[in-house]
């Protein structure tokens, strides 16, 4: 499964998309799990001090955000397009 990465966490992972063996019936926090695992920088990018996803960060799974979903125990579906953003500021 690919997993798109914007602004502050593409250097840190030195690409925009995440290449995951987590997929399909597997569930959302697997695959942070798993970004985690293969990715530890991002575990402070993600989560906070607590181990709770980041009320910064929205991961959106087929364009709508999981939070809105079940969570982080949203099953992925077949086809399933994951992205995480990051806080984004600046423009005018």
């Amino acid at each position: 499964m690919k997993v798109k990465v914007f602004a502050t966490l593409r250097p840190l992972v030195g690409a925009d998309a995440l290449d995951l063996e987590t997929g399909a019936g597997d569930k959302v926090s697997d695959a942070l799990r798993e970004i985690i695992q293969r990715w530890p920088q991002l575990k402070s990018e993600l989560y906070d001090s607590n181990g709770e996803l980041s009320n910064r960060i929205h991961i959106f799974l087929n364009g709508r955000d999981v939070r809105y979903l079940g969570g982080l125990d949203m099953e992925i579906p077949e086809n399933a397009d994951l992205r995480i953003f990051p806080p984004v500021g600046g423009g005018r």
